[in-house]
């Protein structure tokens, strides 16, 4: 039986990114703005246990910011959102999310990737090419 969830917001999933340890762990980003859905929220943490599903709205401070994508770094457990503004990281367990760093673009970034093992974040931007973060 496939359960839907009411907490979502009823805008586009932009990106699903599956913890790789636990298939029933996720976290989604939703494009579009609050105004035009009921539901708010931008990045959510989904964990399924049995046949119901936990939301945690991780949207913190980005407030009202669509997202067009987001990575998890594996080893850090950090989260990167690209949005049409910039990238933005949320540490491990925080509840703040900042600039990924400085000299990063303040463009749209259309997408991200994650190299584990050369440690390094790629962000895909609109107009002004790729950019690469070395992360810690």
């Amino acid at each position: 039986t496939i359960t839907f969830s009411t907490t979502d917001p009823a805008r586009f999933i932009t990106s699903i990114y599956v913890d790789p340890s636990n298939p029933h762990h996720a976290w989604l980003s939703y494009d579009g703005y609050n105004a035009n859905t009921v539901q708010p929220g931008h990045v959510f943490e989904v964990t399924r246990t049995g046949s119901t599903a936990t939301w945690v709205d991780l949207t913190y401070n980005l407030q009202d910011l669509p997202v067009t994508d987001l990575v998890r770094d594996d080893q850090t457990g950090d989260l990167y959102a690209a949005t049409d503004f910039a990238v933005w990281k949320l540490p491990s367990g925080g509840t703040t999310w900042s600039l990924a760093a400085g000299g990063m673009p303040m463009v749209e970034v259309a997408g991200l990737t994650i190299s584990s093992s050369a440690r390094v974040l790629y962000a895909a931007t609109h107009g002004l090419g790729g950019w690469k973060l070395n992360l810690p």
